[in-house]
């Protein structure tokens, strides 16, 4: 029985560890296939990102505001 739970806990510890390595892999070919891509759209993606984070401090402020 002890046996049994050692096998399971290795099978365990192996699909995490091979999940985590695959995923390792994909991130470093995703970074790869974004540095072809301009310094300007990258650029817009963050001005766009800022925009959004104004926009929602700007409605939790409001929201202080209101009920504060």
């Amino acid at each position: 029985m002890l046996l049994d739970g050692l096998i399971i806990m290795a099978i365990g510890m192996g699909v995490v560890f091979l999940f985590l390595t695959l995923m390792v892999i994909v991130m470093n070919i995703s970074a790869n296939i974004f540095k072809l891509f301009p310094e300007e759209v990258q650029t817009e993606s963050k001005i766009n990102r800022v925009i959004e984070q104004n926009d929602e401090i700007a409605i939790v402020v409001a929201a202080v505001k209101a009920f504060g």
